[in-house]
Protein backbone atom coordinates (compact mmCIF):
# COMPACT_ATOMS: atom_id res chain seq x y z
CA UNK A 1 0.00 0.00 0.00
CA UNK A 2 1.16 3.50 -0.76
CA UNK A 3 -0.56 6.81 -0.03
CA UNK A 4 0.18 10.50 -0.39
CA UNK A 5 0.16 12.74 2.66
CA UNK A 6 0.01 16.55 2.65
CA UNK A 7 2.40 18.19 5.09
CA UNK A 8 1.42 21.44 6.85
CA UNK A 9 3.92 23.39 4.72
CA UNK A 10 2.18 22.26 1.51
CA UNK A 11 4.71 19.58 0.55
CA UNK A 12 3.50 16.08 -0.12
CA UNK A 13 5.20 12.83 0.90
CA UNK A 14 4.67 9.22 -0.10
CA UNK A 15 3.75 6.97 2.80
CA UNK A 16 4.58 3.29 2.30
CA UNK A 17 3.02 0.55 4.39
CA UNK A 18 5.16 -0.79 7.23
CA UNK A 19 5.41 -4.35 5.89
CA UNK A 20 6.78 -3.17 2.53
CA UNK A 21 9.33 -0.89 4.17
CA UNK A 22 10.42 -3.70 6.50
CA UNK A 23 11.03 -5.99 3.55
CA UNK A 24 12.82 -3.16 1.70
CA UNK A 25 15.33 -2.08 4.35
CA UNK A 26 18.25 -3.68 2.47
CA UNK A 27 17.33 -1.79 -0.69
CA UNK A 28 16.87 1.45 1.25
CA UNK A 29 20.37 1.01 2.71
CA UNK A 30 21.77 0.49 -0.80
CA UNK A 31 20.09 3.75 -1.89
CA UNK A 32 21.55 5.61 1.09
CA UNK A 33 25.01 4.24 0.31
CA UNK A 34 24.70 5.37 -3.31
CA UNK A 35 23.97 8.93 -2.19
CA UNK A 36 20.18 8.90 -2.39
CA UNK A 37 19.16 10.47 0.92
CA UNK A 38 15.42 11.01 0.55
CA UNK A 39 13.65 10.00 3.76
CA UNK A 40 11.33 7.00 3.55
CA UNK A 41 8.01 7.63 5.31
CA UNK A 42 6.00 4.65 6.46
CA UNK A 43 2.91 3.68 8.41
CA UNK A 44 -0.25 1.63 8.33
CA UNK A 45 -2.45 4.71 8.23
CA UNK A 46 -2.79 7.23 5.44
CA UNK A 47 -0.42 9.47 7.42
CA UNK A 48 3.26 8.90 8.27
CA UNK A 49 3.94 7.09 11.54
CA UNK A 50 7.71 6.74 11.13
CA UNK A 51 10.56 7.70 8.88
CA UNK A 52 13.84 6.07 7.81
CA UNK A 53 16.68 8.57 7.38
CA UNK A 54 20.44 8.35 6.98
CA UNK A 55 22.66 8.42 10.04
CA UNK A 56 24.07 11.78 8.87
CA UNK A 57 20.54 13.23 8.73
CA UNK A 58 19.84 11.93 12.22
CA UNK A 59 23.10 13.41 13.56
CA UNK A 60 22.25 16.79 12.00
CA UNK A 61 18.77 16.61 13.53
CA UNK A 62 20.28 15.87 16.97
CA UNK A 63 22.63 18.85 16.65
CA UNK A 64 19.78 21.15 15.63
CA UNK A 65 17.65 19.82 18.48
CA UNK A 66 20.44 20.53 21.00
CA UNK A 67 20.96 24.03 19.55
CA UNK A 68 17.25 24.76 19.83
CA UNK A 69 17.16 23.54 23.43
CA UNK A 70 20.17 25.71 24.29
CA UNK A 71 18.44 28.69 22.66
CA UNK A 72 15.28 28.02 24.72
CA UNK A 73 17.34 27.84 27.92
CA UNK A 74 19.15 31.11 27.14
CA UNK A 75 15.87 32.81 26.28
CA UNK A 76 14.32 31.66 29.56
CA UNK A 77 17.39 32.80 31.50
CA UNK A 78 17.14 36.27 29.96
CA UNK A 79 13.40 36.41 30.68
CA UNK A 80 14.01 35.38 34.30
CA UNK A 81 16.76 37.94 34.73
CA UNK A 82 14.60 40.69 33.28
CA UNK A 83 11.64 39.71 35.43
CA UNK A 84 13.76 39.66 38.61
CA UNK A 85 15.83 42.80 38.13
CA UNK A 86 15.09 46.46 38.61
CA UNK A 87 15.35 48.83 35.64
CA UNK A 88 18.05 50.83 37.46
CA UNK A 89 20.22 47.66 37.38
CA UNK A 90 19.99 47.35 33.62
CA UNK A 91 22.92 48.26 31.37
CA UNK A 92 22.17 50.13 28.15
CA UNK A 93 23.27 48.68 24.84
CA UNK A 94 25.66 51.60 24.34
CA UNK A 95 27.27 51.04 27.76
CA UNK A 96 27.60 47.31 27.11
CA UNK A 97 29.17 48.05 23.71
CA UNK A 98 31.59 50.50 25.30
CA UNK A 99 32.55 47.94 27.96
CA UNK A 100 33.09 45.36 25.21
CA UNK A 101 35.19 47.75 23.14
CA UNK A 102 32.78 47.72 20.19
CA UNK A 103 32.75 50.61 17.74
CA UNK A 104 29.11 51.51 17.13
CA UNK A 105 30.01 54.32 14.71
CA UNK A 106 30.81 51.96 11.81
CA UNK A 107 28.54 52.65 8.84
CA UNK A 108 26.78 49.87 6.91
CA UNK A 109 28.94 50.41 3.83
CA UNK A 110 32.23 50.01 5.76
CA UNK A 111 33.81 46.72 4.79
CA UNK A 112 35.81 46.55 7.98
CA UNK A 113 38.82 45.14 6.16
CA UNK A 114 38.91 42.17 8.49
CA UNK A 115 39.42 44.17 11.68
CA UNK A 116 37.69 43.04 14.80
CA UNK A 117 35.13 45.10 16.71
CA UNK A 118 36.84 47.56 18.96
CA UNK A 119 39.80 48.01 16.63
CA UNK A 120 40.37 51.75 16.25
CA UNK A 121 39.45 53.06 12.82
CA UNK A 122 42.10 54.94 10.86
Amino acid sequence: MEASYDLPNGDQVRVIDTTTVGRSLGRILQLFRSGETEPVFFGDQPRPEGVVITFEQWAEYETLKEDAENDRRREQLVRDRLANSRPEDWVSFEDAAREGGWDLDVSDDDTGGGSSPGTPRA
